[in-house]
């Protein structure tokens, strides 16, 4: 009798594992589309010009401390070895756009979890400037001409009308070119159909800030039409 018991026992736990099996994965395959759906959006806002004119104009006006006046121009290039959906971004002078002042790769997954974002130097800036002109350079790009800054990876969360991304600061380690000591880097970006806003600040192992504003630490970018 106990043997028969056990057996009937072992037989309504495999029928339940079967029953629960298929609701795990689909709950796995919805979470994963919702996901999925959410790097779409993002990744049909992101790209454009962008500039942060009316930030700056407000500063001057309020008497208070003025962001730097920046353009942004963010493009998507073929890159599939650097995650689903990768873009190029440079920032520029606001008056000149012939002084650079970055270029970087960003690159965007989806998985169960949600949206990633990493993020690659390049080892040579001047062979990819003004690659928004020419995003089919980017099909030339091998492993050695990136750089993964690794440990700074971004998540992605859809915040009601827009996104919004952070880093773990603990995780995101680098060296400050001016001192040379060791920072963690703090970065956070908010984006909305015709707004990014972006901010990252260095810290040094004491939490004493190195780098970045404390008052308003996010440069404010609207998009502007393309020429």
């Amino acid at each position: 009798m106990a043997r028969a018991g056990r057996s009937h026992a072992v037989s309504r736990l495999r029928a339940l594992a079967a029953g629960v099996l298929p609701l795990l994965l689909l709950g796995c395959s919805s979470t994963l589309e919702l996901h999925r759906a959410g790097l779409a959006q993002l990744a049909e806002w992101l790209p454009g010009r962008y500039d942060n004119l009316e930030q700056a104009g407000a500063d001057r006006t309020a008497g208070r401390a003025e962001h730097e006046s920046l353009a942004l121009v963010i493009v998507p290039v073929y890159a599939p070895a650097l995650g689903e959906r990768v873009f190029y971004s440079q920032e520029m002078a606001a008056d000149d756009a012939r002084r650079v002042l970055g270029q970087r790769l960003l690159a965007f997954d989806a998985d169960e979890q949600g949206i990633v974002q990493r993020v690659y130097a390049l080892e040579d800036p001047r062979r990819w400037r003004d690659g928004q002109l020419n995003p089919d350079l980017f099909k030339s790009l091998m492993p050695g001409d990136v750089r993964a800054q690794a440990g700074c990876e971004l998540a992605w969360r859809r915040d009601g009308a827009r996104f919004t991304g952070a880093n773990e600061r603990a995780r995101c380690r680098a060296v400050a070119r001016a001192s040379g000591a060791s920072v963690t880097i703090e970065s956070r970006a908010e984006l909305g159909p015709g707004e990014l806003a972006m901010s990252e600040r260095s810290y040094a192992p004491d939490g004493s800030l190195v780098q970045g504003r404390a008052d308003d630490p996010y440069y404010r970018f609207r998009k502007r039409p393309p020429d």
